[in-house]
């Protein structure tokens, strides 16, 4: 399978950065193009009413001719970029007095104001303007070129300086990116020099942006749960190790013996020996394997449940072997009452405890199975009257291979206890070992009593 192809976080900001500025600044020419344009027909608009009320004013005031001279003169030196023309109506007839130097007469009968019109091939702007007599009427135009080449050059004047500073501001973006990158290569350089057979996690004193110190918290998570793991993978090689070692030995001895045996009696005594000892390591293994699915540290939160029916399918599967040694089960599992845990390991938890008081209570031991309300939370317990344990090595059942039989001879491994220690940390739950039921010889046995909590819902 081929690794998904990467990319670089640096050149794609940068890339976006930059084409996203680049336009925002295209669009922003593009408006102040219109903007200008818009501005400079205002501009030239008041420009032509301002010279056609003075070409007025002048013929109006006799001085045309010394005007017309000037005119000539001035558009020598320096061309004028405005049309004009002068008309004079006396006894109802129109007569045109100038024109401007370089330009062919206009169309006659043009209306007063503002207009357009082809006038040599090109679209010009016109304002016609006449004194209150209507004696004089002068007209002046502009070619419309002339006002685009001036939107024109202020557009240009816009664009030009930032075509200039773009690659400036590409360059800065670069800048600017990679270095508030740099915290995103250090945790990448402290994941890189991590060693694969010892964890740790990474320095969390070094000050992150809060976009990138939430994945270093999910690293340090991540990992310490990687050790974990890796933690009660190792514990459970070496429990497997430690007490599969002599179980193992012992049967290949038996077997051996039963090789050898030349007697039928001899060799059908071995035999068994040899049942036995898988049994127990069957049992073994098979309580391994429980604990070993109950370490991992994460888990889903479980729905609330009435543990009454887990507690009565559990003790009818183990009544059988209850009543094979002459125990007396009573199974007392009326109480409504509801538990926040995972009906899977509920049933691993009560069968382990009751597998216990069955093991250790002795024959004709009486075990008592119970669920308690308690308030909004509830309890279960197996008691028995069988030998117990003293008072100062209870603390000590939940760990793992610690047994508290007295006899030398048994079945036990020594992980129920501490299965259901386990399931009850998982559960936010808590396990209590105390004084069972009473003896007749006087003492008590032990009891186990899971104390569940109120259930999460009802909170």
């Amino acid at each position: 399978m081929s690794a998904a192809p990467t990319y670089s976080l640096r050149r794609r900001l940068v890339w976006l950065l930059t084409s996203a500025v680049a336009a925002i600044w295209l669009l922003s020419v593009v408006v102040v193009y219109q903007r200008a344009h818009h501005e400079a027909d205002e501009l030239l608009d008041s420009q032509l009413t301002q010279i056609a009320d003075t070409l007025l004013a002048i013929v109006a005031g006799g001085e045309v001719d010394h005007f017309v001279k000037e005119l000539h003169e001035h558009t020598q030196r320096y061309p004028v970029p405005i049309a004009f023309e002068v008309w004079h109506t006396k006894q109802g007839e129109a007569r045109r007095l100038v024109t401007s130097p370089g330009h062919a007469e206009f169309a006659a009968g043009m209306t007063t104001g503002f207009t357009e019109h082809l006038y040599q091939n090109e679209n010009w702007r016109f304002y016609t303007v006449q004194d209150n007599d209507a004696e004089y009427r002068v007209i002046v135009a502009q070619a419309h070129a002339a006002r685009e080449r001036l939107a024109r050059e202020i557009g240009l004047s816009l664009l030009i300086p930032g075509m200039l500073a773009l690659p400036m501001m590409a360059l800065a973006v670069w800048w600017v990116v990679g270095r508030t990158l740099r915290p995103v290569d250090a945790v990448a350089h402290q994941v890189g020099s991590l060693n694969a057979q010892a964890l740790a996690p990474l320095d969390a004193s070094t000050p992150l942006p809060e976009e990138i110190a939430p994945l270093r918290a999910a690293l340090n998570a991540l990992i310490q749960r990687v050790n974990e793991a890796f933690d009660n993978e190792r514990r459970f090689t070496a429990d497997a190790a430690h007490e599969l070692r002599t179980p193992l030995a012992a049967l290949k001895i038996q077997a051996q013996v039963a090789q050898r045996a030349q007697e039928s009696e001899s060799q059908q005594r071995a035999l068994a020996q040899v049942i036995a000892g898988v049994d127990r390591m069957t049992h073994l293994v098979e309580q391994l394997l429980t604990l070993a699915r109950v370490d991992p540290s994460s888990h889903a939160i479980p729905l609330p449940l009435d543990p009454a029916e887990t507690i009565a399918m559990v003790c009818a599967e183990l009544l059988p072997k209850s009543q094979h040694q002459g125990q007396t089960l009573i199974v007392d599992a009326a109480s409504k009452c509801h538990a926040t845990v995972s009906p899977a390991w509920l049933q691993i938890a009560i069968r382990n405890l009751l597998d216990n008081a069955i093991r250790y209570a002795g024959e004709g031991a009486r075990i008592e199975v119970r669920l308690i309300q308690k308030g909004p939370g509830c309890s279960i317990s197996v008691a028995d009257n069988g030998p117990g344990v003293e008072p100062e090595k209870r603390a000590h059942l939940t760990s793992r291979f610690v047994r508290g039989e007295l006899e030398t001879e048994s079945e036990g491994c020594g992980l129920g206890l501490s299965i259901v220690s386990r399931i009850a940390q998982l559960s936010h739950a808590r396990l209590e070992l105390g004084e069972g039921l009473p003896r007749k010889g006087g003492g008590h046995g032990l009891a186990a009593t899971l104390h569940f909590s109120e259930a999460l819902d009802s909170r």
